[in-house]
């Protein structure tokens, strides 16, 4: 990408005819910031025409900007971080840690943005006709940071140790859908599967997967092969990489310097950016969107996801258990308020479901659930919970749900029910409340296909069934629909499990989320990945400072 602007540009300037001591002038001027009207006056003397010289300026100057720039540091702040940081991708669990990943590791794939799975560590792979055996062909010359070449070995042990339950991967749930990994010839790996999975590649491009050296069991310190190779990693403080100078990707990373870190506080994160501390944050605040979008020096990077906001009923539990109950604060959620007024209308509609109506998935027979009173008073009657009282549990930890808790607080008092709303702070929320709790809002990031979502979460085994609900029909279904290779069935079974997750589930969906991201004007190189903040977290390997 690096050498193809700069002869764009030559290429260009070759068209104007120009002596080679002119056209080297020009060259220079373009490239140390000369003034566009100094450049179109030394066109002019030059005896090029005005017109002809500012369409050649203006294509020249885009050339330029768009060219990557190596060096200078960058301070990116996320919204979240623990003093559980790892540095393990397997035991990743917040956008901290993938983000993390990113700046050390690769995978096997990467995803794209059209969510679909790309050669990363793997130049190519390819299954057979059934779709439950992958060849991965290994890019040579790849190196770890101590200089180790990677191997078929390596990626056998990155993978299979995610099914060792005494790893504690995050992602043991997708594994079990591996039966073998095992070296084919040099350079290779053949992944054998218990049954048929189309999706097997984009699996291996999330952030669990990431290859690490054949045996490690420590990761005080982080060996991978990925753009940036760790300068400090201090847990629920900050992690620095520094240039990986034997990167496989030729001219990357561009930066010689990357510093994460979290601040929890959106007004703190914003104003870290604001004042130039920082030169990009995720999760943008909806309420700095206007300040954000009024000031020259930065910019809003927002890219429609999956992720979801919702209010987390576990079934198991009282009062959450009672069907009546989870369908009545369904009805109470004024999802349209919410993403117009919380969301500046940068989302969707939920309906209490994981798919987004922006997905060809989404089941668009089932009714879109709207406020509703009067089938609310109706469901509180038969959950005995008429003039009734809760407690419900919302923290900033989770986007949008103070937000979301005093909307549903408002529409249930009109129905009849006291919502007592208690905050938890951000740092406490995920190892005192989450998987815990009967009643709380929770949010679920996006993940690059709608399978991997149900596996971690939905499925009855699952670590992370917040929920608790157990439907061996839903299990069927999930088992069945990754298995599906024909699309029309495939639609046909998720679209039966949005039905079951509408009718019975745990989950009252505000909305789906636009990822948001305030960014300096200096950052470029970030494209849109639907999976998460900044490219889908991959922002490490092709970002750069225009300086």
């Amino acid at each position: 990408m690096a050498s193809r602007k700069p002869n764009f540009l030559i290429f260009m300037l070759d068209q104007l005819d120009l002596r080679i001591d002119d056209r080297e002038r020009l060259l220079d001027g373009l490239k140390h910031g000369a003034s566009r009207r100094d450049i179109l006056q030394w066109l002019g003397g030059a005896g090029i025409a005005a017109a002809a010289g500012v369409g050649l300026l203006t294509q020249a100057q885009d050339a330029i900007a768009q060219t990557p720039k190596r060096g200078g540091k960058m301070r990116v702040a996320g919204h979240s971080s623990s003093a559980k940081d790892t540095l393990d991708p397997a035991k990743q669990t917040l956008s901290t840690d993938y983000i993390r990943g990113y700046i050390y590791f690769n995978g096997l794939t990467r995803i794209d943005g059209n969510t679909m799975a790309q050669p990363e560590l793997a130049e190519s792979f390819e299954s057979n006709p059934a779709a439950n055996e992958w060849v991965f062909k290994l890019r040579r010359g790849v190196e770890f940071h101590d200089g180790k070449s990677l191997t078929s070995q390596d990626v056998a042990y990155s993978l299979m140790r995610h099914k060792d339950p005494a790893v504690g991967s995050a992602a043991k749930s997708l594994s079990e859908l591996i039966d073998t990994v095992t070296a084919d010839g040099t350079g290779a790996v053949r992944v054998k599967l218990k049954s048929a999975y189309a999706d097997l590649p984009i699996m291996l491009g999330t952030s669990h997967f990431m290859i690490v050296k054949d045996g490690t069991k420590e990761f005080a310190t982080a060996v991978g092969t990925g753009p940036y190779r760790m300068k400090e990693f201090s847990p629920g403080v900050r992690s620095i990489g520094t240039r990986n100078p034997n990167y496989f990707k030729q001219g990357r990373p561009y930066l010689d310097e990357l510093e994460f870190f979290g601040i929890q506080d959106g007004v703190a994160r914003v104003n870290a950016l604001i004042s130039g501390d920082v030169q990009a944050i995720t999760r943008l605040p909806p309420s700095a969107i206007d300040e954000v979008k009024s000031r020259s020096n930065l910019a809003l990077f927002n890219t429609p996801s999956a992720t979801f906001s919702q209010m987390v009923m576990m079934v198991d539990r009282k009062p959450t258990d009672s069907l009546d109950f989870r369908l009545a604060i369904k009805h109470l959620l004024d999802r349209e308020r919410y993403v117009k007024t919380v969301l500046k209308g940068y989302g969707q509609l939920g309906n209490d479901h994981l798919v987004p109506p922006s997905d060809p998935l989404y089941n668009k027979a089932i009714p879109q659930r709207t406020l509703d009173l009067d089938k609310a008073r109706f469901h509180l009657a038969r959950a005995g919970m008429t003039n009734g009282r809760v407690e419900l549990i919302v923290s900033d930890a989770a986007s949008g749900t103070v937000e979301m808790g005093q909307i549903l607080q408002q529409s249930a008092a009109r129905a009849g029910l006291t919502i007592d709303l208690k905050r938890e702070p951000a740092d406490g929320f995920w190892s005192n409340i989450w998987l815990k709790r009967a009643f709380y809002g929770g949010q679920w990031n996006a993940r690059p296909t709608i399978d991997i979502l149900l596996s971690l979460g939905w499925i009855s085994s699952a670590a992370w069934n917040e929920t608790a609900l157990k439907d061996p029909n839903l299990d069927r279904l999930i088992v069945q629909g990754r298995s599906e290779l024909d699309q029309a069935k495939r639609m046909q079974i998720y679209g039966e499990i949005q039905k079951i997750l509408h009718e019975q589930g745990g989950n009252g969906v505000f909305g789906f989320t636009d990822f948001l991201d305030g960014l300096s004007a200096k950052v470029k190189g970030i494209t849109q990945v639907p999976i998460g903040y900044l490219g889908g977290y991959t922002f490490p390997d092709t970002v750069w400072l225009d300086s």
